[in-house]
């Protein structure tokens, strides 16, 4: 039976009596039995506008359990279910690293299936119940001639007679699991094939108790997207792991006679919960509020439940993005060269600079708290915004296996698609790689590198003669609508100490090597390399940590220059300011400085602040996630120029505006494409060549020291199943269509439902 059967499985009205009922036990009658016509032909029809009361608050849907059907992971009878034929499979595929071994979405014997490598590596959660019971491995494959399928199950056999043939074509199987082999919590399943030329295809798999034939176990918890309804059978589920805002209700209609049990269930063995019973049903959530959970319902009573439009909703109507009003006529984004966030007070609360200019524009601009770039270094980083493409896609990169050492010529980016609606486009850095050899001058009219113009890389040029420059060229054409580039890179190395503020944070005697500069000899630089290697005494390092910060409120005094120059030639209230970095700078938090060496997020959570009060309310600060690729849609929609196709990234005004917001959503790094990194609210996973992740808390731990992967289970799988699900579709994700992984759109659940992986 194929996907597309499956999901006509049961075409069920709310009210689920009289013909409608006949009609909805006929449909289950005729999944069963195999027979799609009379599936497909039933007569379902949503629930009627006025079948339930209103509400008894004003809400709004921030979370729909169906569009997001992806994320679910099943359960029939207690026992976890598997679907291969979803390419939501790739969550528990072990991010494909270091090489995929899993193709997601196949067509293989008429069927959507998911591909097998001759090793091919799972990782599935388990209860405790499920852990102590599942005796067999059932699967539903598809085999050719003398091949064999064996299990091997956290390291060692799954039995002694865990290997079984296939027969070419369709079957199903089943692998005997040893009683003590699996645990609670994350279990690694290796398939292994053995003979024959073709790869293995996987429809669906089940750990079970005892033996259940070839019955379809996904039929007893199926999705009906068409209706915004999904159908469970009695004592089979669903368990989202998901982070619940404060204020939360599960809110769905459920049909009558049935009961959804329904537990939020967090790490800490916390708990909230309740049934939901009859139309507008709602459990409400709020005790959990801040945790990540893994929500479960099950379904108890009848024999199949039918819940409608199940949602989580929060207080309050739903935002609305103010239509369009007058674009920008100058647009600056400023890249500030291996800035940090957390160095910044308006980023991060408590922090030691003064940023007097930074603090007055946030007043007027939009704030973005946790806001990523795609690399760790200049190229990877500037590609991505350039571009809106993640680094996959454009591919640049200083390190690892393969990459380009300039961003594509066929990729649009902000300049070309700025001057071709009509601006003038200019640009003066710093940053010795960002180059017109690199790409990053294509579709500028005027690009001044001034480091190169020295002859040198990773020289001095202050921040305020770069700001002068910049100031120059636009000058020179204010008459115009412009667009202005430019690079400062003061809190690059070589860091220099900056008055007065290096006597603020360093006000007593220092007589070591770092009285005024943290020089590249002095800190084992090497030619060539992004990092230091020599770790120098606690007091040096506090010194150094003090000329950064000297330099951050120096590079805010340019910010207050500019400003001031704008407001003198009366063009502030028609400019679009966008402030933000390249990458960080570690400072020994890891044993190390520099940058390029790690995704950690003081290498690739920088600042992000727009300035655009038209679209971006002045004093907001957003803390769900926010990336690199975002700009360029983000600077297209705010001058009215027509989107990219294939641009990845997706304007940030409606977020700003409170569309999303109050549901965490991700940002993501690459580092060279061999690592990876993303973080959901306070959680963060990086994942490198082992495919094994870290799991890291960046509030409670923000130097990211402790791995709280064995303490943290479930947040732990819900950063595995969202970095997962992106990973295996880093190529193809567009947020701007499909929304972000952590809730995607009932147009990006339709396209993956179709979607595959090479």
């Amino acid at each position: 039976m194929n996907r597309r059967a499956l999901c006509y499985v049961l075409v069920l009205a709310a009210a689920c009596k009289g013909k409608q009922k006949a009609k909805d036990d006929a449909a289950i009658s005729a999944v069963r039995a195999g027979d799609a016509a009379l599936v497909a032909a039933t007569d379902a029809a949503p629930l009627p506008p006025d079948a339930a009361p209103a509400p008894g608050r004003v809400e709004h849907a921030v979370y729909n359990l169906v569009d997001n059907r992806h994320a679910a992971h099943r359960f029939v009878d207690d026992e976890l279910v598997l679907d291969a034929s979803d390419v939501g499979f790739a969550r528990y595929g072990r991010f494909g690293v270091p090489v995929p071994r899993w193709r997601y979405g196949a067509i293989v014997g008429g069927q959507r299936a998911a591909v097998a490598d001759k090793l091919a590596v799972l990782e599935v959660p388990l209860t405790n119940r499920q852990a102590k019971t599942a005796t067999q491995l059932v699967a539903r494959v598809f085999g050719g001639e003398k091949q064999s399928l064996a299990l091997k199950v956290n390291g060692r056999k799954a039995s002694k007679e865990s290997r079984a043939p296939l027969a070419p074509g369709w079957q199903t199987i089943a692998l005997p699991i040893d009683s003590g082999v699996l645990m609670v919590g994350e279990n690694q399943l290796v398939l292994e094939t053995s003979g024959g030329k073709d790869r293995v295809g996987v429809a669906w798999l089940r750990l079970a108790e005892k033996p259940a034939g070839d019955t379809d176990p996904r039929i007893a918890a199926a999705f009906v997207p068409a209706t915004d309804q999904l159908a469970l059978a009695k004592n089979a589920g669903l368990s989202y792991f998901v982070t619940v805002p404060d204020g939360a209700h599960l809110v769905a209609d459920v049909s009558a006679g049935c009961t959804i049990e329904v537990r939020a269930r967090a790490s800490d063995d916390s708990f909230a919960g309740g049934n939901l019973v009859g139309e507008a049903a709602r459990v409400d959530l709020t005790a959990m509020a801040g945790k990540v959970v893994a929500l479960q319902l099950t379904a108890r009573e009848c024999a199949t439940a039918t819940i409608t439009h199940p949602r989580i909703t929060l207080h309050g109507p739903a935002p609305v993005v103010q239509p369009p009003s007058t674009p920008p006529r100058y647009v600056i984004l400023w890249i500030m060269d291996a800035l940090r966030a957390d160095k910044i007070p308006i980023f991060t609360p408590g922090a030691r600079a003064k940023t007097p200019s930074f603090d007055e524009l946030a007043k007027t601009s939009a704030v973005f708290r946790q806001y990523y770039v795609q690399g760790n270094e200049s190229q990877t980083s500037h590609s991505s915004m350039w571009s809106g493409v993640y680094p996959a896609v454009h591919n640049v990169r200083l390190a690892g296996v393969g990459g380009n050492w300039s961003l594509p010529a066929k990729l649009p980016v902000i300049a070309t698609q700025l001057a071709a609606h009509g601006m003038v486009t200019t640009a003066v850095t710093g940053n010795g790689f960002v180059t017109p050899d690199g790409g990053y001058a294509r579709g500028f009219r005027e690009f001044r590198n001034m480091m190169r113009e020295k002859g040198i890389i990773n020289g001095v040029i202050y921040g305020q003669t770069i700001v002068d420059a910049a100031l120059g060229q636009l000058d020179k054409h204010r008459a115009e609508p412009t667009y202005l580039f430019f690079g400062t890179i003061d809190t690059h190395g070589p860091w220099i100490a900056r008055k007065p503020w290096i006597d603020i944070y360093s006000p007593g005697p220092y007589d070591g090597p770092f009285k005024e500069f943290g020089t590249a000899k002095d800190l084992g630089f090497r030619p060539g390399e992004m990092g230091c290697s020599i770790i120098p005494p606690k007091e040096d390092i506090e010194r150094l940590r003090a000329i950064y910060d000297s330099a951050i409120s120096y590079q805010d005094a340019q910010v207050g220059r500019l400003i001031a120059q704008l407001k003198s030639w009366g063009i502030w209230d028609q400019t679009m300011l966008i402030i933000t970095a390249d990458h960080g700078e570690e400072l020994f938090e890891d044993r190390r400085c520099g940058h390029g060496g790690s995704l950690r997020d003081t290498l690739v959570r920088v600042p992000l602040l727009i300035y655009d009060p038209a679209r971006f309310p002045g004093g907001t600060i957003v803390d769900e996630g926010a990336e690199g690729v975002d700009l360029l849609p983000t600077i297209l929609a705010a001058v009215g120029a027509p989107p990219v196709p294939g641009v990845q990234g997706h304007a940030l005004h409606p977020l700003a505006q409170g569309v999303g917001r109050g549901w965490p959503t991700p940002s993501y790094a690459s580092m060279y494409e061999y690592a990876h990194a993303m973080r959901i609210g306070r959680w963060k996973a990086r994942v490198g060549k082992a495919g094994v992740p870290i799991v890291g808390d960046m509030v409670g731990d923000p130097n990211e020291e402790k791995d709280l992967s064995a303490q943290r289970p479930v947040e732990r799988r819900m950063l595995t199943d969202n970095l997962g699900l992106f990973l295996a579709l880093r190529r193809q994700w567009n947020k701007s269509a499909w929304g972000p992984v952590t809730n995607v759109t009932s147009a990006g659940a339709a396209a993956l439902d179709e979607a595959s992986t090479p």
